[in-house]
């Protein structure tokens, strides 16, 4: 028995991508450290709620936890990094999985087992095929931070532009600057 946390969202796969994993959630950290798999099911109630043909309370993804952080974004809350997933497909036994899985808890967070997957929506994890999950949340602050510092740019030398980008790409690393490297071929 796997611990599984389940997570009824209106997110999809690509905006989780952006987000680096299921972002935003207040849950137990001691819960989210022994965690292996988060299992998204699709929430609609939302207004920005994707409408991508999942039906309200089905399950379409499955994730294994790479690990987790807290939001800088919203306190109190915690992104779950996922480092390979699998798309679940739109047959009968996915459907109505918030359902079955939690009884229709109203909190969009629950900490179920592998052996409630195989149980109550068939799933064996064992079986699936993965791939490999791509955050681009990185790419996305590294772009937002260079793009605030543009006109700025023109008036620094060129030490000081490699400098501030080495200070930028150790920050959004989250490594320590000696480490970073910057190579310019002319």
């Amino acid at each position: 028995m796997t611990s599984v946390i389940g997570i009824y969202t209106g997110k999809d796969l690509e905006k989780m991508q952006l987000e680096g994993g299921s972002a935003y959630w207040k849950a137990r950290t001691d819960r989210l450290d022994k965690a292996e798999y988060v299992i998204l099911m699709r929430n609609h109630r939302a207004p920005w709620a994707v409408k991508d043909g999942v039906s309200h309370g089905q399950a379409f993804m499955i994730g294994k936890i790479s690990g987790w952080k807290a939001s800088k974004e919203y306190e109190g809350r915690k992104v779950i990094h996922i480092s390979e997933y699998s798309l679940l497909p739109d047959t009968a036994n996915f459907k109505k999985a918030w359902r079955k899985l939690t009884d229709g808890q109203r909190y969009p967070l629950a900490y179920i087992t592998t052996d409630d997957l195989l149980e109550n929506i068939d799933l064996d994890i064992d079986s699936l095929e993965w791939s490999v999950f791509e955050d681009k949340s990185k790419s996305k602050e590294i772009m937002s931070a260079i793009d605030e510092n543009t006109s700025e740019q023109d008036e620094n030398a060129l030490s000081d532009i490699i400098a501030e980008a080495k200070h930028m790409v150790a920050c959004v690393a989250g490594i320590d600057e000696s480490k970073v490297s910057i190579q310019i071929n002319f």
